[in-house]
């Protein structure tokens, strides 16, 4: 890290940049020009404007060499401020604290930070010669393409950052077939996707085809980093994961080696690529993604509302939640798939519920037959005289004019934590007065109890169960999942870190701890997890844990590659001063007293 003796000179760093030809920058946060003590002299009040009005713009984050959409794990250690010293994020004493690259202080002893240099790639080879440097020299490596890392994977304290966003191309295939296979190997639709695309750039493309690519529902998320963790998206559960859709890969390895991995070469990396996790066993520049004919898509929209607000009123507003998770084991048998959230006050007067589901190449009575047997129970409901709900149905000739980009979702807004669980269908059929207790315990409160801000419930009813059968490392609680599950909560900026740590204490051991009670068989997403998840191993691998570590030390046998909760990750403790450390791990598997068990 750059404050021991054994980092590399600024001489070295000037060589490598040679070596790439010019493509390395050094590392300078884009709110800097806001500090006018600024250890970077590049105070600036107009350019301070400008970053102030697009800190919450996820689109920004991605176009900035080192900017991250979730800076607490840069330990928002330079966020945007105004002029009496404050952050836009709320911290009084930001000015005071002022503007660096990070490195310890992110609650819970995380010693986030960001990366000392930057590669902007254009190549293959300029990541290659990048990773062989840094193997010999030490120095930590992340890889970055838009930053959209809800556990801060794509950052990390004085590293060599990796930066794929500028590896930008598109081409749509009508037929396609793999490197290097048999001659009777079927030609599919496909699509040849640099690292550096994004859900809106893809889908916009594909379109101009009249094809669709499975992406995931947020705009600016990369299409590379967001595969290998799974991948979910408004196509996912007709149309299959995003790992399920990777066909090629280009990949720079550890070592430097640029390998093409398939069913027919390199298979099994190809198979840890395909949800065994980013970041992890080496640089996508390139993949082949399949491709489909575009379908005629509509949206079914349901917003329910708690009208009247006592505690009566709220423990029957989670039964009814209760009775719609189970319905949407049907549903989702049915062909909807989409997203919903259940949110309280401040945000509205009472409990609410809102969600969208779409449907592909089915007529718009199709959503209302499927809605009928729960607007029983709302009609009954209504005549209490406690709730409101009503129902829409959009319709469009293609999934692009129905998804046509949404506005990015605000980031960057302080801190905030979250846990999550895959909810299956016996967990949501056996108990539904668990199912309720649980929801209302995760969900938001109506009396004031969230311990900082009131949490909320994100829902993502886009699992793929017909694909159970492809062999791939996808987190095989996939399969069985009817939805995966969103507890989250916040504090504001500049937050007395016990503070923060009472919120992730709670998500942990408290909310999380609830969802896994409800479905103890189950697992979590890898790229939206409790970053804290005790049990990560098996949680965000199942089964397939063991095989992954196998070929992540076969194809990164020192551990270049390291992020939070990753495979492999337990070999290497990042510290609270930033330096992440080798684990000694002794020869019947134990470190530190506590022994590694699967």
């Amino acid at each position: 890290t750059p404050n021991t003796d054994c980092f590399p000179s600024e001489a070295e760093w000037k060589s490598l940049n040679t070596s790439l030809h010019g493509a390395l920058i050094a590392a300078v946060p884009p709110a800097s020009v806001c500090y006018p003590s600024s250890p970077f002299h590049d105070f600036n009040e107009t350019l301070c404007a400008f970053v102030a009005s697009q800190w919450l713009n996820s689109s920004f984050h991605a176009a900035n060499p080192i900017s991250i959409d979730y800076p607490i794990w840069a330990n928002n250690s330079c966020n945007p401020i105004f002029a009496n010293g404050s952050s836009i994020t709320g911290d009084p004493g930001a000015e005071a604290e002022g503007c660096s690259l990070g490195a310890g202080g992110g609650g819970r002893g995380i010693g986030g930070g960001y990366p000392y240099y930057v590669v902007n790639a254009s190549s293959a080879e300029q990541i290659s010669t990048a990773l062989k440097w840094a193997g010999k020299t030490g120095v930590r490596v992340v890889i970055k393409n838009t930053g959209h890392n809800f556990p801060g994977r794509s950052t990390g304290w004085g590293s060599l950052s990796i930066w794929t966003h500028n590896l930008k191309s598109f081409q749509l295939h009508k037929s396609w077939k793999p490197s290097d296979c048999p001659s009777d190997t079927p030609a599919q639709m496909a699509a040849t996707v640099s690292a550096g695309m994004q859900d809106f750039e893809v889908y916009a493309l594909s379109n101009k085809s009249g094809a669709i690519v499975v992406g995931g529902s947020n705009p600016t998320v990369g299409l590379a980093g967001w595969m290998q963790g799974g991948g979910h998206g408004p196509l996912s559960s007709s149309y299959g994961m995003g790992s399920d859709n990777l066909l090629e890969a280009t990949v720079v390895l550890a070592s430097g080696e640029i390998v093409t991995a398939n069913a027919f070469q390199h298979q099994d990396l190809y198979w840890a690529l395909r949800g065994g996790g980013g970041g992890t066993f080496g640089v996508i520049t390139q993949a082949v993604v399949k491709a489909f004919p575009t379908p005629k898509s509509n949206v079914f929209i349901l917003n329910i509302a708690q009208t009247k607000v006592n505690p009566n009123t709220t423990t029957a507003f989670y039964d009814l939640m209760a009775q719609l998770h189970h319905e949407f084991i049907a549903w989702k048998t049915a062909g909807l798939q989409g997203y919903y959230g259940i949110v309280g006050p401040p945000a509205s007067p009472g409990l609410y519920f809102m969600g969208g589901w779409y449907f592909y190449d089915k007529p718009a009575s199709f959503a209302n037959d499927t809605f009928a047997s729960f607007k029983k129970t709302l009609d009954q409901t209504v005549a209490e005289g406690w709730l409101f709900y009503n129902t829409t149905i959009l319709e469009a000739p293609t999934f692009y004019d129905m998804w046509y980009p949404p506005g990015p979702e605000p980031v960057a807004t302080g801190g905030s934590d979250f846990g999550s669980r895959l909810l299956s269908t016996s967990s949501l059929s056996e108990d539904l007065d668990l199912v309720a207790r649980t929801l209302q315990y995760v969900g938001p409160k109506t009396d004031g109890s969230s311990p900082v801000r009131n949490n909320f419930v994100i829902g993502h009813m886009i699992a793929n169960s017909a694909n159970r059968n492809l062999d791939t490392a996808l987190n095989p609680a996939w399969r069985d999942a009817v939805v995966h599950l969103i507890t989250t909560e916040g504090w504001v900026d500049g937050s007395p870190e016990s503070e923060i740590n009472d919120v992730y204490n709670d998500i942990t051991y408290n909310r999380t701890r609830a969802l896994r009670q409800l479905a103890p068989d189950s697992g979590a997403y890898f790229n939206e997890p409790d970053v804290f998840e005790p049990d990560w191993q098996y949680t965000f691998f199942g089964k397939n844990y063991p095989k992954l570590r196998d070929i992540k030390k076969k194809y990164d046998p020192n551990g270049l590659f390291w992020c939070r909760s990753c495979v492999g990750s337990e070999d290497w403790v990042e510290q609270s001063d930033g330096k992440l450390c080798q684990v000694p791990w002794t020869e019947d598997g134990c470190s530190r007293g506590r022994k590694y068990e699967l």
